[in-house]
């Protein structure tokens, strides 16, 4: 079965992305936080934009992804979105597993 993507929810999905990025964030303040305690006025600048960046980074990927989601929505509609296709499984039929690790 082919299907398409003709239009992305755009602040359902910014929203969806900011809160995905926070972590990352979180793990920037870490460091943040090591480089305010270590002193020096360098250290101390670098240190404060690291422990904000859990605002900032989540921030800049919710209006990055507006912008993103905007302009796909805006081509899309004019020559159709990506494709992909799906493969419907029988209800009782497992699904294979990959082994990657193996």
């Amino acid at each position: 079965m082919r299907v398409q993507v003709s239009r992305i929810s755009i602040y359902q999905n910014a929203k969806f992305l900011a809160v995905i990025y926070m972590p990352i964030g979180l793990i920037y303040s870490l460091i943040g936080i090591v480089f305010l305690l270590r002193g020096g006025d360098y250290f101390r600048l670098t240190g404060f934009i690291f422990l904000l960046s859990p605002i900032w980074i989540s921030g800049l990927i919710f209006i990055i992804h507006v912008i993103m989601a905007t302009i796909y929505n805006f081509i899309a509609s004019k020559i159709g979105g990506v494709e992909f296709e799906l493969t419907e499984l029988p209800e009782n039929e497992e699904v294979p597993k990959d082994n990657f690790g193996d």
